[in-house]
């Protein structure tokens, strides 16, 4: 499981999201506002972590696996674009989003190169598939 690539990114992008849980998503002089202050960015933060992570975990059924990542990476899209709404309408003066504001869309493409490495993976099942159905003949 976790000598594959794509386990790899999977980790990597479900650290990023969890790193986002403890993390201040703006500042303002001595004022910050974290990503777990506001209530829809928190549930969208242990939606796409939950996913992330229990993604891993799917590696014996990689059908499964990539449609649980296409769903997750268009939510993490979703989410980052919220964000980016928030940074532009709702921002105070003086203040600035910090680098964890772009966990989301480096996660969306960590998850997006594990499904291409996912989807080799498959191709690789079927080919063997088909040569071992043929030899059977």
């Amino acid at each position: 499981m976790i000598q594959r690539i794509q386990t790899l990114f999977l980790l990597i992008a479900s650290a990023l999201l969890f790193s986002m849980f403890l993390s201040k998503m703006a500042i303002s002089g001595d004022e910050y506002v974290k990503f777990t202050e506001i209530h829809s960015l928190l549930i969208m933060n242990i939606i796409t972590f939950a996913l992330t992570f229990c993604t891993i975990f799917l590696y014996r059924h990689r059908i499964l696996q990539i449609r649980i990542s296409v769903f997750n990476v268009v939510i993490l899209l979703a989410y980052q674009g919220w964000i980016l709404w928030l940074f532009f309408n709702n921002r105070p003066q003086d203040s600035s989003f910090t680098i964890y504001s772009v966990f989301p869309i480096v996660s969306a493409i960590l998850i997006f190169t594990a499904i291409r490495y996912i989807a080799r993976d498959e191709a690789l099942v079927q080919s063997t598939s088909r040569i071992r159905n043929i030899k059977k003949r």
